[in-house]
Order: C-alpha cells, then sequence, then structure tokens
C-alpha cells in the first residue's frame, strides 16, 4: 500500500508479461482472425481486417499470453520507403506508455534506413500527430483533417506530397497544399532575381504583356489625361505566367529514372526553366525573344544545367536527345510578346496574320522536338483555347492532341488545370449576356513517344499514398 495526494493506492502484486511478436504477415501468422476481430471493433483500424492488407507485416502485442493488440506495417523495396499502417490495443490492455513502446518495436524494424511515413489524425486515440512528432516525425502534408508524416527527409515525399495536391486529372490551384508550395517556389524566383538584379522576376520582359485588345482588366490606374481614375491595365497585372507547382509536378512525374534532360520548344518565362534547375534537372529552352532569355539566363545563373537559347524553335534544333519535353506556347492573339526595342522579332509566332500560320509554326517546333525526344518518354503542352473574331475557339486544344497522335504518340493524359473563378466572375457579368462562359482552365495534354505498358520500367512508382 501506498500513499498519495487523493488517498492510499493498492500496488500491483504481479507485473503483466508483455510480449512483441514479429510476424514477417499476417496471413500465415495465425493471428488473422485476432487482427480481424479487433480491427472490427476499433473501427478506425478495420482496414486491417482485410486479406489485401493482412499480407502486410505486423508486430502482434501478447499480455500475458493472451493476443491483445497488433501493428501492420510494410517494408517496400520498390518505393524504398517503410510504411506504417493500422493500429489497435485492446483498451483494457493500453496505456500510453504501451502504445509508445509499440511504436517502437516498428520502427526498430526498419533497419534499411528508408524514410518512414505514416498518416496521422489529431482525433485518434492511438495514431497522433504529437506522439509521432515525439519520436522524431514531421508533418509534411495537412489535408482532410490528416497530418502527412514522415521520419526522414522531407525531399524524399516529396513526390508523394504532389501526388496528394493533385490525385485526378482536375489539379486545382487555389487549394491549401498547392498554395503553399506556389508561395514558396515564387519567393525563391523573387530572391534569385532580386539577386540577380532583375526587377519583378516572375513577369521579367512582360510589361504590356495583356490580355490582348479586348481582354478584361482587372486594376485600377490614374489616367493623366483626364479627370479621376479608370479601369486599366498596370505593371504586368494582366499577364500570364507558368504556374511553378505545375512545373515541378510535370518535372518530377513525367521524368523518367534515367536521364534528367528536359527540353522546351517556345520557351517563353522563367518557371519551368528555374523549377527543374532548383530539383536537379537539366534544362535547355528555345526562345525567340532576346530579352527573355537574358532575365531568364541571369535569374537561373546559380544553376549550371539551366539555359535559355535564342533561336526560332520553329526551326531550331537542340543538341542530343531528350528525357522529356514539356511547352507552354504562347495562345494565339491572347498576349503581345516584344524585344528589347518594343517590337515582336521576326518569327514570333503570336504575331502571324492568321491562326493557320501560327499553327503550322507551333507544330513545326512540336516536329523539331520530337525528333529529339528519346524512346520511352513523354512530351507535355500545357495550352488553351483563345477565341477568333466571330467568338469561337480556334479549336487549338484538339489539334493539338490530333496532331501529336499523327506523329505516332500516344495520347496519354488530358489534365484540366483550375485556376482562380474570381477575376472569371467579374467577366461574366458581361459575357453570360453573348452566352459566353468565362474560361477558367487550361488543358495539359500528356503524350507518349513509347509503348505505354513500359511505363512502370522507366518511372519511379511513386509508392502509397
Amino acid at each position: 500500500m501506498t500513499n498519495t495526494p487523493t488517498g492510499p493506492t493498492q500496488t500491483a502484486l504481479f507485473s503483466d508479461k508483455v510480449e512483441w511478436v514479429h510476424v514477417e504477415s499476417v496471413i500465415g501468422s495465425g493471428y488473422e482472425e485476432d487482427v480481424s476481430k479487433l480491427a472490427i471493433e476499433d473501427v478506425i483500424a478495420k482496414r486491417a481486417a482485410r486479406k489485401n492488407m493482412q499480407i502486410h507485416s505486423a508486430i502482434i502485442l501478447k499480455v500475458n499470453d493472451e493476443f491483445s493488440g497488433f501493428f501492420t506495417f510494410q517494408v517496400n523495396h520498390v518505393s524504398k520507403e517503410f510504411c506504417i499502417l493500422q493500429s489497435a490495443i485492446y483498451p483494457r490492455h493500453f496505456s500510453k506508455d504501451r502504445y509508445e513502446e509499440m511504436v517502437r518495436e516498428v520502427i526498430a524494424r526498419n533497419t534499411f534506413g528508408y524514410p518512414a511515413i505514416i498518416t496521422t489524425d489529431p482525433k485518434s486515440k492511438f495514431e497522433t500527430p504529437k506522439l509521432f512528432e515525439s519520436l522524431g516525425f514531421q508533418t509534411y502534408l495537412k489535408m482532410s483533417g490528416f497530418h502527412y508524416m514522415v521520419r526522414g527527409n522531407l525531399a524524399d515525399v516529396r513526390m508523394k506530397y504532389l501526388a496528394h495536391i493533385t490525385m485526378t486529372n482536375v489539379w486545382n490551384s487555389i487549394k491549401g497544399g498547392w498554395l503553399q508550395a506556389k508561395k514558396e517556389w515564387r519567393a525563391r524566383i523573387d530572391e534569385s532575381g532580386e539577386r540577380a538584379g532583375v526587377a519583378n522576376p516572375a513577369f521579367a520582359t512582360r510589361e504590356g504583356c495583356w490580355q490582348g485588345t479586348q481582354g478584361m482588366a482587372n486594376v485600377v490606374t490614374k489616367d493623366p489625361t483626364r479627370k479621376g481614375h479608370e479601369k486599366g491595365r498596370a505593371h504586368n497585372g494582366n499577364a500570364s505566367v507558368l504556374d511553378p507547382v505545375a512545373c515541378e509536378v510535370i518535372a518530377r512525374f513525367f521524368t523518367p529514372i534515367e536521364g534528367n534532360r528536359i527540353y522546351n520548344p517556345f520557351g517563353g518565362g522563367v518557371q519551368f526553366g528555374y523549377v527543374a534547375g532548383a530539383s536537379g534537372y537539366e534544362y535547355i529552352a528555345s526562345e525567340i525573344r532576346q530579352n527573355q532569355c537574358d532575365a531568364n539566363n541571369l535569374i537561373c545563373g546559380e544553376f549550371d544545367k539551366v539555359k535559355w537559347v535564342q533561336s526560332d524553335s520553329a526551326t531550331y534544333a537542340p543538341d542530343g536527345m531528350f528525357d522529356l519535353v514539356f511547352t507552354c506556347p504562347p495562345y494565339y492573339k491572347v498576349e503581345r510578346y516584344v524585344d528589347y526595342d518594343g517590337t515582336a522579332p521576326d518569327g514570333e509566332i503570336n504575331s502571324c496574320p492568321t491562326y493557320e500560320e501560327f499553327r503550322d509554326l507551333l507544330f513545326a517546333g512540336y516536329v523539331k522536338a520530337i525528333e529529339h525526344l528519346n524512346d520511352n518518354r513523354f512530351f507535355v503542352v500545357m495550352t488553351g483555347d483563345s477565341r477568333d473574331k466571330h467568338g469561337g475557339y480556334y479549336c487549338s486544344e484538339s489539334e493539338t492532341e490530333l496532331f501529336l497522335k499523327s506523329q505516332g504518340l500516344h495520347i496519354y493524359n488530358k489534365i484540366i488545370y483550375l485556376e482562380c473563378e474570381f477575376t472569371r466572375l467579374a467577366h461574366a457579368k458581361k459575357t453570360l449576356h453573348t452566352r459566353k462562359f468565362p474560361k477558367r482552365e487550361q488543358k495539359i495534354i500528356v503524350a507518349y513517344k513509347g509503348k505505354p505498358s513500359d511505363i512502370k520500367d522507366h518511372f519511379a512508382p511513386v509508392g502509397r499514398l
């Protein structure tokens, strides 16, 4: 008997006999029914009752020779990761210390040095972020109330992060995880531009590059020739720039295990090159405007293997072969692109008098790029349609798909990239009167040069999500 501030308590005469039993697979271990019964009773861990989950390894808790709990896990040698799965302990045998001890028993089975990953729930009795933080885990993504955590380097789970914020062929660029990543990339690009002495680096050389003569202005500027204020276009407020997160997803998902050379015809802005360089890829872009090449090369000066070459992308043949072709070419007559002298250089395709001329020069550049793309590699186009003088679409997106197919490529993905709808809602107040629904998406066409059945042999697995 011992005394405490709340009164005397009985000291246990006997300690529990606690055993931790490691099984390579729940199936065949003799614990199948025990695990299933407890998993179903626990509810949260109910997936552990499925046969396709019982193929995995487990730590079995036995107290006084009685089955009392489990924690399943997977050693994935293909993806090189250690996946911590479901757990449960019968309430009569549960304590925080005992559960933590079981977690440590699981972690000790990671003898390969793989990053350990787990999805935790702040509302869970067992698998809480706080517990796993105390054991060296860190959260790499918060989504839908869950914490996705890793014990290891955050770089090891970057692909998982990107997979979670995309998942389907609709990429929503205004969700939390996406916006956070975009903010981080933009800060890095701005810092590099500042060091290189490039003003407004995200929009470098794009002054006056607005959404065509009929574009919708969304800023208010002072007009010195008139009293008051009026709507207008100010300092690139309407210029389009690539989303660096989309760039990173495309680079990481569509560059193979062996090989890291990326070519971008009609190269344009700095975003894809910066992301490629920061992610360890070699990047060559063909761009007709000297001012854009100079600004981009300054911003990316820290990367030895990133370069914009001033050239006509319709005829330029890059050196060597590449492992990914990506391009986000101009959308016909949507924006105006000028060089140092304030005029569009000869060969700048957006200045072509007709859409057909624009399209033919664009596709000529694609042919050159395809010739320099290795087999079993991806060709990715981020594009969008614009309207002709009658208000009808040129149908550039569909023509691009058919053209790539005519070149022997497989149209493998059609991805919708969603942008903020706020300005589109303002547009709708004007355009819906003529039955035009404002466009808030772009299309990412992913084509494959080779046998799609071989993709799994050339591209790294994403691992468990």
